[in-house]
């Protein structure tokens, strides 16, 4: 495995240990707030507890399934799956917004999938050798 496409695995598990890291955070706050507010008596204050319990797994939920998205590509990656680099290019894109660390985290990522070694690590979509351009001929 060529040095890049490791970067780039190791980028996209330490992403994904992140995302489920940030689930248990997020599931620990919500849930954390909607027993805080559901201490009252007041009916009120459990339908705010419900709506934040329910936020809470539902962000919680998000979360982790895109790190686990995040660990199934870069499986995927390892083994030399083509659907794995365009997948691994989606998770890059998405991190870039995710200021400093997903930024630094995308850059590498996609460094290392659109850099030269990617197209002899996964090859083709149809796993037909590649055909290299050829101008039309002249008449």
């Amino acid at each position: 495995m060529p040095d890049s496409i490791k970067t780039t695995r190791i980028c996209l598990v330490v992403a994904a240990g992140l995302e489920i890291a940030t689930a248990a955070l997020i599931l620990f706050i919500f849930l954390s707030g909607a027993v805080l507010v559901g201490w009252g008596t007041e009916r009120s204050e459990l339908l705010g507890s419900a709506l934040l319990g329910a936020t809470g797994i539902t962000l919680a939920v998000l979360f982790a399934a895109y790190g686990v998205f995040g660990l199934f590509t870069a499986a995927g990656i390892a083994k030399g799956r083509p659907w794995s680099r365009i997948a691994g290019l989606v998770l890059a894109v998405l991190l870039l917004p995710a200021f400093p660390v997903g930024t630094v985290i995308g850059i590498f990522a996609l460094k290392g999938l659109l850099g030269p070694d990617a197209r002899a690590w996964f090859g083709t979509p149809n796993g037909a050798p590649p055909v290299s351009f050829r101008p039309p001929s002249t008449l």
